[in-house]
């Protein structure tokens, strides 16, 4: 019999943050590059919101390990067959990426605002190994479930893109920004976005067939329904479909897209501990 990994509410924190981390910053950056003038709150906003996120994760990540300074010696040899060496590298490294991105978002010097940019479209690959490799570090688990559960990364990634957006949303929205061009792109953005993370959702069940037991017919079916497919994505794309021109509905709507990401994560870990 396997031993389950006994993980707690630490390590749902740390997949739930450093989605939203790596979605932020991918935004911010897609902005940052292919956007326009108006668009320089969008970048700045995912810029600045990723950096205190992914020192959540890195304090979350050094509080599981008991030990700071296992932290920090996991950082001088990269181990590729040890996760969390690998989880100590990306946090690292993508902790750089974000805090020159977030202090150079509010420069206003053409020159720097074009090493930004390069600075960007590098620090996404970060951002988005970030955010998928959780599922694929489960995926690879020898755990009935999450072993079969092969798109597990595409599923984190496709919500950390949805939650970043949404975040990034909501941000804008309590900034008094949201009358701005970018808060309609990035609201588009997260239907799309919310539209293809359900795509991958009904694949990912699909291909698991029967072994997504504990998921949908187990103990935490009514969250993993209720929570993630009902209120976490369903309700928020109406929400956006029906009142996209209310902005009060649309920051609701960011709300549950956000607490949809959170009870992904949630379900995922916890499903086989019960």
């Amino acid at each position: 019999m396997l031993k389950t990994p006994g993980w707690e509410m630490m390590i749902v924190w740390y997949f739930f943050l450093g989605g939203i981390a790596g979605g932020a910053y991918f935004t911010a950056a897609i902005a940052d590059n292919f956007g326009g003038a108006r668009d320089r709150q969008v970048a700045r906003a995912g810029y600045v919101l990723s950096l205190p996120l992914v020192m959540a994760c890195g304090v979350l990540l050094i509080a599981d390990l008991g030990v700071p300074t296992r932290f920090l010696n996991m950082l001088r040899v990269l181990k590729f067959w040890d996760p969390m060496s690998i989880g100590a590298w990306v946090v690292g490294a993508f902790g750089m990426f974000s805090f020159v991105s977030s202090v150079l978002s509010f420069s206003t010097s053409a020159r720097t605002d074009a090493l930004r940019r390069k600075i960007g479209l590098v620090g996404i690959f970060f951002g988005f190994f970030l955010a998928s490799y959780t599922g694929v570090l489960l995926s690879s688990s020898a755990q009935p479930f999450w072993s079969e559960a092969r798109l597990m990364g595409a599923l984190f990634l496709a919500s950390g893109a949805s939650t970043g957006m949404a975040a990034i949303s909501l941000i804008l929205f309590l900034t008094g920004a949201s009358a701005g061009e970018g808060w309609g792109k990035v609201k588009k953005a997260d239907r799309y976005s919310m539209v293809f993370e359900l795509c991958v959702l009904a694949i990912f069940l699909a291909l698991l067939g029967s072994a997504a037991t504990p998921l949908t017919s187990g103990h935490f079916a009514p969250l993993f329904w209720g929570g993630l497919v009902g209120v976490g994505l369903i309700v928020p794309l109406l929400l956006d479909l029906v009142g996209h021109r209310v902005k009060t509905l649309a920051a609701l709507s960011a709300l549950l897209v956000l607490a949809g990401g959170f009870v992904l994560r949630y379900v995922v870990l916890m499903s086989i501990q019960s």
